[in-house]
């Protein structure tokens, strides 16, 4: 019995043997080529990091090394940037000072979003020119030409149409523009958004304080949206990089971690309802261009004869900019808080603002 179970045993290793002779020889003409030719290109290309031997002459593979080469982003780019901002801008006074429709505004703020929030990494940021400008006030070598006209810019345009930079030009703002619910969003209670007021203003003299003190970027660590645009940013250098043939990370890329992005969401689900919650809880650079606005030489004003009260513009103004008192037939728009986009001009019936 014992000596038929051995035959047997012969038998399988002795066709496990003739299997695997048979799949080597079938095998073997279709990969060898293929090792070889990956073999010959390793040996043939510079690059490729391989195993030194001890007693070789390292300088061959020193010598023959070439690095890859990484192009850094001009330094024209920002003065680029920068023209782009001040057409937007320019673009947005012509439509504001016209009155023409929101979706003017919309388009504009969606350009801004898509290349100075995505594509350029929000590269434009006033929260962070604060900081630097700041700085540039202590030692001023420390700022450029291009940070001090991003700084100055929207206050300027602001002397002209208000805040047209908070509407159209900011990608902060951008992104705050186009996601929230226009109809039947949330508006604070009065004695609740007169404190809220009171916020990004004390954000201004920390952020001022910090950059004096250590150079710190306070409002910056405040900023919610700085993931999405580096995110996109890097998305589109690697998009950028397949196309020209040189491809980087196989994989998508993110920046920062979880609380970043869990951050994220939280300001961008408030604000689907109620509208601009960074611009009106934490922006310190929304202070200055809204005091610049105050002495505007265009302000954005209700015409009292015309205005029927109807309160069409105070339920849609996304910053509750409009206060209408029905009872005692008083009107008011503050032009500290609009930021010009147009969304009363399309609702009033009567042509009052």
């Amino acid at each position: 019995m014992s000596m038929n179970k051995t035959k047997v045993a012969d038998m399988r290793n002795l066709l496990k043997s003739i299997t695997l002779v048979l799949l080597l020889s079938v095998v073997v003409p279709f990969v060898y080529p293929s090792i070889a030719a990956v073999y010959a290109q390793e040996q043939n290309d510079p690059n490729c990091i391989r195993e030194v031997d001890e007693n070789s002459d390292v300088w061959q593979f020193r010598e023959s090394y070439v690095p890859k080469k990484y192009n850094p982003t001009p330094e024209y780019m920002v003065f680029v940037d920068l023209a782009v901002l001040i057409l937007i801008m320019v673009a947005g006074m012509f439509f504001v000072l016209k009155r023409k429709h929101s979706r003017y505004i919309k388009f504009l703020a969606i350009f801004t979003l898509v290349y100075l929030g995505l594509v350029r990494g929000g590269c434009i940021c006033p929260v962070g020119v604060i900081t630097n400008v700041t700085i540039g006030m202590i030692t001023p070598k420390l700022v450029g030409l291009a940070t001090l006209l991003v700084f100055i810019s929207p206050l300027v345009i602001a002397f002209f149409a208000g805040r047209v930079f908070c509407s159209s030009g900011c990608p902060l703002g951008a992104v705050q523009h186009i996601f929230y619910k226009k109809r039947k969003h949330i508006q604070l209670p009065l004695v609740v958004n007169k404190i809220v007021r009171v916020v990004p203003i004390l954000i201004l003299v920390a952020t001022i304080y910090f950059a004096i003190k250590s150079t710190y970027f306070l409002a910056c660590q405040l900023e919610p949206y700085k993931a999405l645009f580096f995110t996109g940013h890097v998305w589109f250098e690697q998009i950028l990089a397949l196309v020209s043939g040189n491809p980087m990370e196989p994989k998508f890329l993110s920046a920062f971690g979880i609380f970043s992005w869990s951050y994220l969401a939280l300001i961008l689900v408030v604000g689907y309802w109620i509208p601009r919650p960074f611009c009106r809880l934490l922006c310190p650079y929304g202070v200055l261009v809204g005091f610049v606005s105050m002495f505007s030489f265009n302000p954005r004003k209700i015409d009292n004869e015309k205005c029927t009260l109807c309160t069409a513009c105070q339920k849609i103004c996304p910053t509750q900019s409009i206060l209408i008192d029905r009872k005692n037939k008083i009107t008011k728009l503050s032009n500290y808080d609009c930021i010009q986009c147009n969304l009363c001009s399309d609702t009033c019936k009567t042509n009052a603002i």
